[in-house]
């Protein structure tokens, strides 16, 4: 797998308006687990509806497909339509909000760039071809908006012939000062090891490459759907992202701090972006104090419950949603009952297991590698 070139072209799209990568960010050409060379088109505008024109992903031999998107910052934008080679639709509008509720293939709004993982499954079969376009979003209102001009918008791909039947997941902690985790590596062994059970029957095992403390870390930070600076910066402290790693951060009180539907509340875990690898604060957040009793002293919270957060929300950054909404709208996957742990209240006692499907996107994702069957 070529994590290091294809983390740096995911974060370096080279277009007109923008400054162009380096040499040595330029896009891999070995396969990734014996899929194809990671492609290419050329930057396309939004026109005078917001929409792109339709891009083309040809067939291939795989059952699944990484598209990464770019645009220019303070952009954002949405998945505005999905046409299959048969001629289906699976995608046929902008939806306002973070998420498409009833789409066939649901994906999420996506600021400046993100990483959209497509697995075969529910008669979409990726591998014969499909056309998408995309949409500008109004990043304050999450609605669409029609508007010609200055933003492009570049697309890249990589298929991957099959998900491996077991996969490993490299994550890295990052510590604050208000995590019961600092300077505690026992503690950090357990949680570890109480995650890899929750992930047992999802076929995915995780590993901690590095361990690394955020000592300026604030004791609260606020933040929406695109209002991630708070969150960005609690990583401002911390050594270089590792390749294909995802970043587990263990802050303070966390509060998702909504304009439209307030007051801020607490989160016992938080994801930016349902499918993770791109755009701002791409990683795992998780609190370290409870934002109802500010104190010097970390939160105890239990490992159990902690592992089963931790798990319900490397899900979403592996392309999970919630099993059911808070609205009440249930996953279209037809296999997956309501609970399980992405439900929306992973602590609760019937919410655990994942589905063949829900295993099916996780081990989807281009950052999941194989990992060996163990022995009987």
């Amino acid at each position: 797998m070529t994590s290091s070139r294809t983390r740096a072209f995911a974060a370096c799209l080279a277009f007109a308006g923008l400054v162009a990568c380096a040499e040595r960010d330029a896009p891999p050409q070995a396969p990734l687990d014996g899929g194809e060379p990671l492609l290419t088109a050329e930057p396309v505008a939004f026109d005078a509806d917001g929409l792109t024109p339709p891009l083309s992903i040809p067939p291939f031999a795989g059952e699944s497909v990484a598209l990464w998107a770019r645009s220019e910052p303070g952009t954002c934008f949405a998945l505005a339509s999905l046409q299959d080679a048969r001629g289906r639709t699976w995608v046929d509008r902008r939806e306002a909000g973070p998420y498409c509720l009833d789409c066939g293939v649901r994906t999420s709004m996506a600021q400046e760039e993100a990483l959209f993982v497509l697995p075969g499954g529910e008669g979409f079969t990726p591998g014969e071809g499909f056309t998408v376009r995309f949409g500008l979003v109004a990043c304050e209102t999450l609605t669409p908006v029609k508007t010609a001009g200055a933003p492009r918008l570049q697309l890249a791909w990589l298929p991957r012939a099959s998900p491996p039947e077991r996969g490993r997941l490299s994550l890295r902690f990052l510590v604050s000062r208000h995590s019961m985790l600092l300077g505690n590596p026992e503690r950090q062994r357990e949680l570890l090891e109480r995650l890899n059970g929750e992930l047992e029957e999802a076929g995915l095992e995780v590993t901690l490459a590095a361990v690394a403390e955020l000592p300026d870390a604030p004791a609260e930070t606020r933040f929406w759907t695109t209002e991630l600076a708070g969150l960005a910066s609690l990583r401002d402290g911390a050594p270089p992202a590792l390749d294909a790693t995802v970043d587990i951060v263990f802050a303070g009180c966390l509060r998702y701090d909504d304009p439209f539907f307030g007051p801020p509340v607490p989160v016992d875990g938080f994801t930016p972006r349902v499918g993770g690898g791109a755009g701002p604060a791409s990683a795992v957040f998780m609190p370290g104090l409870r934002c109802d009793a500010f104190g010097e002293a970390p939160a105890q919270w239990p490992l159990d419950a902690s592992a089963r957060v931790l798990a319900h929300e490397l899900g979403h950054f592996l392309g999970l949603y919630h099993s059911v909404e808070a609205d009440g709208t249930t996953d279209l996957m037809g296999d997956t009952d309501e609970q399980n742990i992405m439900n929306p209240h992973p602590s609760r006692a019937g919410a655990r297991g994942w589905s063949p499907s829900q295993k099916r996107q996780m081990l989807s994702h281009p950052w999941v590698r194989a990992a060996p069957t163990p022995r009987p």
